[in-house]
């Protein structure tokens, strides 16, 4: 497999293999809504303030609560170099976002910014994007068949569209690839993060795997379910299994191999994070 061009950015700790001199980085938990309900998320803020769970949040903060706090954080830590919205909700999908990112442009200098989506709403928001030089997205992603995503999803709303079944797997994978092709044709480095369901999707992480690398993407991050909501019955992988989906999926695509499954508001760095 052919590498493309390297991030230039080596020492951002959820893009970067190499664990040296990492940036220090500040999840801001502005983003309340979600437009895509996925079976492993129960959609609830405050009932996950005691877990490690990834995407959640102790809580929410306004555009200018997260603005100040980003200020006040970088001055006692002149290492935090990159501000992201990853949740609790679908951060495209809420104005916060943008007003949150362009808060922290205009007072501080030097910030790197990134962005974790599901991909549904990429195209839509891809100027917004460009026009606050977001440098790196992630991209929610764990399957490439319609029938498979009709299971991991629950329900969609889309263009005002609540769907649910094969049109919506089908309407959301579409979207998806889409989304990562626009932003990498606009010079974003984009890394997909796939959920491993044994039970579920195990199977189609090879042919999702080349799709993505097809698409635009430039590294993929697999990494096990942590069981929650109505997918609370579906085991996380063995280590074996997850090392020989990533073993499959490197046929094709660079893989992240460091991933801590971060919480929506924490700060720090991976394996030294606080919860703000």
């Amino acid at each position: 497999m052919a590498t493309r061009n390297q991030y230039p950015i080596t020492h951002h700790p959820c893009f970067s293999n190499n664990r040296e001199n990492l940036w220090t980085r500040i999840h801001l938990p502005v983003a309340a809504r979600c437009n895509v309900k996925c079976i492993f998320c129960d959609h609830n803020v405050g009932a996950a303030c005691h877990t490690s769970k990834p995407g959640y949040s102790s809580q929410l903060m306004t555009p200018s609560e997260a603005i100040a706090r980003v200020i006040a954080e970088h001055t006692l830590e002149p290492r935090l170099r990159i501000v992201a919205v990853s949740g609790p909700g679908e951060p495209l999908a809420n104005d916060e976002t943008f007003a949150t990112l362009k808060g922290v442009h205009d007072n501080i200098a030097g910030i790197e910014f990134c962005l974790s989506t599901n991909g549904t709403l990429l195209v839509d928001t891809l100027d917004k994007i460009c026009d606050l030089n977001i440098s790196t997205i992630s991209v929610s992603m764990s399957a490439q068949s319609y029938d498979i995503a009709a299971q991991l999803y629950e329900w969609a709303v889309l263009d005002g569209r609540i769907l649910k079944g094969k049109e919506m797997g089908r309407e959301i994978i579409s979207r998806q690839l889409s989304g990562i092709q626009a932003a990498a044709e606009a010079g974003i480095f984009v890394k997909v993060n796939t959920i491993l369901i044994p039970e579920l999707n195990n199977g189609d992480l090879g042919l999702l795997s080349q799709r993505i690398y097809d698409a635009g993407a430039q590294l993929q991050n697999i990494v096990p379910i942590v069981s929650c909501g109505n997918a609370i019955n579906l085991r996380a992988p063995l280590a074996e299994e997850l090392a020989k989906a990533r073993r499959t999926a490197s046929q094709y695509i660079d893989q992240f191999m460091h991933c801590k499954q971060c919480r929506s508001d924490v700060i720090g760095i991976p394996g030294k994070d606080r919860v703000l």
